[in-house]
């Protein structure tokens, strides 16, 4: 099964790729975009290209535990849920930098990353361990 794991933001988002068969995260892109419905439009491509089955989304949680959701990422969460044939699963985010932090050390020199497909991956992974 196919995996997008995603590190939310108002006007980009990270994105990584993942299989259940190797349960290894890698960061894939930056997707920047305009409107909420421009950026479900590129992940709709995207899914259909990788026949990917469930989207991993980073929950921003505040390091006491509490829920820090924006009406920007439930507006954005409302939309994604509407793609069809995709489950949808969230992942705690707290610990995503310095997952992030130890994925960029290992992508030095072989691979450009940046931070947001960095996070990206470090969510995604992050679920895969729990796996």
């Amino acid at each position: 099964m196919n995996y997008l794991g995603l590190d939310w933001g108002k006007s980009k988002l990270g994105i990584a790729f993942g299989s259940d068969v190797t349960k290894l995260a890698s960061p894939i892109m930056i997707l920047d975009f305009k409107t909420y419905t421009e950026a479900i439009e590129k992940l709709k491509e995207l899914v259909e290209k990788e026949e990917v089955e469930v989207i991993v989304l980073g929950k921003p949680v505040s390091l006491s535990g509490k829920d820090s959701l924006s009406k920007d990422y439930n507006k954005f969460v409302a939309l994604l849920e509407g793609l069809e044939g995709v489950k949808i699963e969230f992942e705690d985010e707290r610990l995503s930098t310095k997952l992030a932090g130890q994925l960029n050390r290992e992508f030095k020199g072989y691979k450009k990353v940046g931070d947001d497909d960095l996070a990206a991956a470090a969510i995604l992974q992050t679920y895969f361990d729990r796996m």
